[in-house]
């Protein structure tokens, strides 16, 4: 649907400030925030270290991207436990959408 009550996307105009510089550095500033207070959480793996939690930049071939990752195979477990990036990214003021329990992917 282009228009919605005579309002019409500037489709050009949306690709432009989504690979901007300027939209990238406010992403990246996000998952920056967003990683920050994971390992402020304070979460260990089993050798005692703190649990890595991680932040890169991640571009689609559509727009800029940052993504906040815990590459570690306790990662998995704390968010599924204890929801430690999801916890840190909705204290960041983002939405955090997934799957619900009981949902199949």
């Amino acid at each position: 649907m282009d228009a919605f009550h005579g309002f019409r996307v500037d489709r050009d105009g949306v690709r432009e400030l989504l690979n901007s510089e300027e939209f990238a550095a406010m992403v990246r500033a996000a998952a920056e925030q967003v990683g920050a207070t994971a390992r402020g959480a304070g979460q260990r793996v089993t050798s005692g270290e703190p649990l890595p939690v991680e932040v890169y930049d991640d571009p689609n071939h559509d727009r800029a991207g940052t993504t906040v990752a815990v590459r570690h195979p306790a990662g998995v477990g704390m968010e599924a436990r204890y929801g430690l990036l999801k916890r840190a990214a909705e204290a960041a003021g983002l939405e955090v959408d997934g799957l619900e329990a009981g949902e199949e992917s």
